[in-house]
């Protein structure tokens, strides 16, 4: 915190003592107060852009961390794992192309498929803060990928069940009490109403779907939102609100109409409380994946610019 008596005393000095070397000096001394007591003015402008990934650059470089499926920072798009490719116009707009293969593992979790653009720990991933983030999605089809697909690219097939993740801010990567039932607090995916089958693609009823997870650790508060029949080819625009907190944190999902929430809830976990030991509340990282079960076909997602603010108006207004 700064101190503001030591600062009042320092402006009234300058009020009766103006020479002009004074004046510098205690200048100085102010300054180097705000950033000894940690004053950024990214943490506390009313209307700031945390996060812009707006591709701007004419390739996938704004984001940190890259990973086609061999590891974080790992090979290429020549490797034989999955493709990270950027395209300057896919229907109107910059685009990253994210596609999955069969042997593309970003992750370890066993009989799945992915590929990752994630950034790490950010200061505004924690309680308490209130961020919104605004970006788009496309599932290309057959038609699409023939007029703007890259190498390796092809058409959105999602998997059956619920595990075609695409947007997901994920619970940290600290230690968990051994009850801990714990996944991306959260997460968008395709999901569909098929069985799961292993290689099958799903057809039944595919929608986006959010989930949401918070609360105790060991005993989540889940709850499932289920948005409209999935269309190929469309570019859905998202606007998140989301407040983070175990226990009354807020969660808005705009979907195509940004004058009005698909859906809204005022007081929802949107963290994770753990034992005493452990780190409480857990924080969150945000990751854009292809994530999949495993299958034997290659799979391609579009998603938009991206940012990432602390206000509506900060990142309606970002690109």
């Amino acid at each position: 915190m700064i101190r503001l008596k030591s600062i009042t005393v320092a402006w009234s000095l300058v009020s009766t003592r103006t020479k002009p070397i004074l004046l510098l000096l205690l200048l100085f001394g102010v300054a180097t107060e705000i950033a000894c007591n940690g004053l950024s003015a990214s943490k506390t402008s009313g209307n700031s852009v945390f996060l812009n990934r707006d591709l701007s650059t004419g390739d996938l470089s704004q984001w940190t961390h890259r990973d086609l499926g061999l590891g974080t920072d790992v090979g290429g798009n020549t490797n034989g794992a999955g493709y990270l490719w950027y395209h300057s116009n896919v229907a109107g707009r910059r685009t990253a192309g994210l596609t999955v293969t069969p042997t593309a593992h970003a992750s370890p979790a066993t009989n799945s498929d992915s590929v990752f653009l994630w950034e790490p720990r950010q200061f505004w991933n924690h309680q308490p803060y209130e961020i919104w983030l605004r970006t788009s999605v496309m599932f290309p089809s057959a038609a699409t990928i023939s007029s703007s697909g890259l190498r390796g690219e092809a058409p959105f097939a999602p998997t059956t069940g619920e595990w075609n993740w695409f947007l997901v801010f994920h619970n940290d990567s600290s230690p968990m009490p051994g009850c801990a039932k714990e996944y991306g607090n959260i997460s968008f995916d395709v999901k569909t109403d098929d069985p799961v089958v292993s290689g099958a693609i799903g057809t039944n009823n595919a929608r986006i779907a959010l989930r949401i997870m918070g609360g105790n650790d060991c005993s989540p508060n889940i709850v499932w939102v289920n948005g409209p029949p999935l269309q190929w080819d469309h570019w859905y625009e998202m606007l998140l609100h989301i407040k983070w907190d175990p226990k009354r944190g807020i969660v808005e999902w705009y979907l195509d109409n940004f004058s009005a929430p698909y859906y809204s809830n005022l007081k929802i976990p949107t963290l994770f409380t753990r034992p005493k030991g452990y780190v409480s509340p857990s924080y969150t990282t945000l990751t854009l994946p292809n994530y999949r079960l495993h299958a034997p076909r290659n799979s391609t997602i579009y998603v938009g610019p991206l940012v990432v603010g602390s206000t509506r108006s900060s990142v309606l207004n970002a690109f």
